[in-house]
């Protein structure tokens, strides 16, 4: 039996990012937990007192080609275990006949509820705020709410395998939605290359009542001084609802 067009683009991409992996030898024992890029968000947080910003760009191809300008998340620690998070979003310019438009804010906080030499978890809230413009605007003000866990444990000396997993849902005028809940779940294998550059692989699920979606993304990160690190990332849908990729670029500062 031939295998179907998802199936060959799952072996394809993962061939492709294990190869990378393998040819570049992130975890992070000396990188900055950014939370950039990928689709999932680390354990750490940011220390007590630091500031930290992340921005990037991306293009995302096939169905509405655009261009993501921004990406930009900000971060400040407030504990040892717990930071504060705004994200200001990205400026969308989109392929006609699509508007371009602001993609909308977010405000979130990240905890730590469990650390020890080997294994740590924290919980993610997210509140995507209804301030987009042009094609982004939210007719009907919803907000969307993403709660998750994150869980990072290592396999070895310069390798750790990260989890997400959540839901999202969203509120219109205060009232949840329930027809719009989504359950998501990001595997990541992150592993360290030398002190200053590390990769990771991983896929990214999103499942509710509609089409699933399904992706598989890889990525490198390099340090470029003390608080500065740039990356590069990747990603494809490997599923029947459609064939979209994106590569982007970025940076994260802390101060």
């Amino acid at each position: 039996m031939p295998l179907s067009d998802s199936v060959w683009r799952f072996v394809s991409a993962a061939v492709l990012f294990v190869a990378v992996g393998i040819g570049l030898t992130t975890t992070a024992h000396a990188q900055i937990s950014a939370d950039r890029p990928g689709f999932g968000d680390g354990t750490t947080t940011v220390a007590p007192g630091t500031f930290q910003a992340g921005l990037g760009y991306a293009f995302n191809g096939n169905g509405v080609n655009n261009h993501e300008l921004g990406q930009l998340l900000l971060r400040f620690g407030v504990t040892p275990g717990l930071e504060l998070r705004g994200s200001v979003g990205s400026y969308v310019v989109n392929e006609s006949p699509f508007d371009n438009g602001y993609a909308g804010s977010a405000v979130g906080t990240k905890v730590r509820l469990f650390q020890n030499d080997v294994s740590a978890l924290s919980g993610v809230a997210t509140l995507g705020l209804p301030t987009g413009t042009g094609v982004y605007d939210s007719v009907d003000d919803r907000a969307r709410q993403e709660l998750k866990l994150a869980f990072d444990g290592a396999l070895g000396e310069d390798i750790t395998l990260s989890i997400n997993g959540g839901t999202s849902f969203y509120y219109a005028s205060g009232v949840q939605d329930d027809r719009a809940v989504e359950i998501l779940f990001i595997p990541t294998l992150s592993f360290a290359m030398t002190e200053t550059t590390g990769g990771y692989v991983g896929y990214a699920g999103f499942y509710d009542d509609g089409p699933n979606t399904n992706w598989v993304e890889g990525g490198v990160t390099f340090l470029t001084g003390t608080d500065t690190q740039l990356d590069l990332n990747t990603g494809l849908q490997i599923d029947d609802n459609g064939d979209r990729f994106f590569f982007g670029a970025g940076v994260a500062h802390r101060f």
